[in-house]
C-alpha cells in the first residue's frame, strides 16, 4: 500500500485529535478524584492511674529512657550509692522518719507538710525530686547548717529536666529520673516564692506543663544556679535505700510498680498494677514489716486508711522492703545529698517587734 501526502496529513490530524481528547479525559478524571488526607494521630492521652475522694484524676509521668538507664547503670558515668562512703558504712536497724526534720526546720506541727498535688498533669518527676530536696535541706538545717528552710518549686525542676537536660524530646507530659538528678546538680532549684515577675509561691500544674514545653525562663536561671544539689547517687537495692535514709538522704524513686489505694492497719499498701510514676522515699522501718515510707504527689485525699506512726504525712504510705528493691532495681532512682540552700539572716533590730510594743 502506497501512502500519499494526503494520507499522511490525515493520519497526523487524527493523532492530534486523539491526543487532545485523551488529555481532556485525564483532566476531567483528575477533577473528580479528591485526594484522601493523611490522618496524623495526636499524642496519646495517658490513662489516669488513681482518683481521689473528690473525683480528681491523678497521673504518673515517669518515662523509662533506655539510654539514660544504661548510663545510670555504668559506674564510670554515674555515681553509685554503694560506692560512696555513706553506702559502705555499716548501719543497724534503727527506724528513721525524715518528714519530722521538715516540720522541725519549718517550725510547723503535724499534720502540716509541704507536699504538692500534681493533679492531672504528668510532672511527678518534678514533684518527687522537689519533695526530696525539701527533706535534704531540712536535714542539713537540723545538722547545724545556718540556712532558712524554703520548700522548692517542682515546676522548675520538671522544666529543667525535660528541656534544658532532656532536650525536649518527650512528646506530651513526663520526664526521666536521671534528667532530674542532673538538673538539680547542673541547673539548681528555686524556692516557692516570688521571683521578679514570676510568683512560684503556689504549686501550679498548668505552669509545670507550660514550662515543660518552653523551659525555665532565662532570667530565673542565675538565681537557680545558686542553689544546686551537690551530688546524686544511683540506688539499686533495698540495702542502698535503707542506708541512705538512715543517714538523712532522701530517695526519689522512679519505677512502673503500682499500688492499691488503701493503707492497711500498719500503713502499708500492697503493690499491684502499673504506675509509670515518681515518688520519694523519706522513712524506713525495721522489725516484722521492714519497709520504706513513700510520699506521693497526689494530694491528701488519694490514699486512705490508717497512718503509722500517727504523724506520718497522709499523702504517703509504707512499701515493703522487697517491693522497694524491685522499684529501685529499674535503674532510675537517686539518693540526694546536700543542697546549697538559703542562708539564714538576722534581721536588723528595727524590723523585730519588741516583746512589749511601745505605746505611742
Amino acid at each position: 500500500m502506497t501512502w500519499t501526502a494526503t494520507d499522511r496529513k490525515q493520519s497526523l490530524w487524527l493523532a492530534g485529535i486523539t491526543g487532545v481528547v485523551f488529555s481532556l479525559l485525564v483532566f476531567v478524571v483528575a477533577l473528580t478524584i479528591r485526594p484522601v488526607p493523611i490522618a496524623i494521630a495526636p499524642a496519646p492521652l495517658p490513662a489516669a492511674i488513681a482518683v481521689d475522694a473528690d473525683g480528681v484524676q491523678h497521673f504518673g509521668g515517669w518515662h523509662r529512657d533506655e539510654e539514660a538507664i544504661a548510663a545510670n547503670l555504668d559506674p564510670v558515668v554515674t555515681l553509685h550509692f554503694d560506692r560512696t562512703p555513706a553506702g559502705q558504712v555499716v548501719r543497724g536497724d534503727e527506724d528513721v522518719f525524715l518528714w519530722r526534720a521538715v516540720r522541725q526546720a519549718a517550725a510547723r506541727a503535724p499534720p502540716w507538710y509541704p507536699n504538692i498535688d500534681q493533679a492531672s498533669v504528668g510532672y511527678c518527676v518534678g514533684a518527687g525530686f522537689k519533695h526530696g530536696v525539701d527533706v535534704a535541706q531540712a536535714v542539713q538545717i537540723l545538722g547545724g547548717k545556718p540556712a532558712e528552710f524554703k520548700p522548692v518549686s517542682a515546676e522548675v525542676i520538671y522544666a529543667f529536666s525535660r528541656v534544658e537536660i532532656g532536650g525536649g524530646k518527650i512528646r506530651g507530659d513526663g520526664s526521666v529520673g536521671a534528667w532530674a538528678a542532673k538538673a538539680l546538680q547542673l541547673k539548681g532549684v528555686l524556692a516557692m516564692e516570688p521571683h521578679g515577675r514570676f510568683d512560684l509561691s503556689e504549686n501550679s500544674p498548668a505552669l509545670a506543663r507550660e514550662w515543660g514545653r518552653t523551659g525555665v525562663p532565662d532570667e530565673l536561671e542565675p538565681t537557680a544556679a545558686k542553689h544546686v544539689v551537690k551530688s546524686a547517687a544511683l540506688v539499686k537495692t533495698w540495702a542502698d535505700v535503707k542506708k541512705s535514709i538512715q543517714q538523712g538522704y532522701p530517695v526519689p524513686v522512679c519505677s512502673n510498680v503500682g499500688f492499691e489505694g488503701v493503707r492497711d492497719r500498719d500503713g502499708f499498701i500492697k503493690a499491684r498494677g502499673t504506675w509509670n510514676h515518681c515518688m520519694v522515699l523519706i522513712g524506713v522501718r525495721s522489725g516484722a514489716r521492714e519497709g520504706a515510707f513513700c510520699l506521693n504527689s497526689w494530694g491528701d485525699k488519694t490514699h486512705t486508711g490508717p497512718v503509722w506512726p500517727a504523724d506520718a504525712p497522709v499523702a504517703g504510705f509504707w512499701i515493703d522492703a522487697a517491693t522497694v528493691g524491685r522499684m529501685v532495681a529499674q535503674g532510675d532512682s537517686f539518693a540526694l545529698s546536700d543542697v546549697v540552700g538559703f542562708p539564714s539572716r538576722t534581721l536588723p533590730e528595727f524590723l523585730i517587734q519588741a516583746e512589749h510594743p511601745l505605746a505611742w
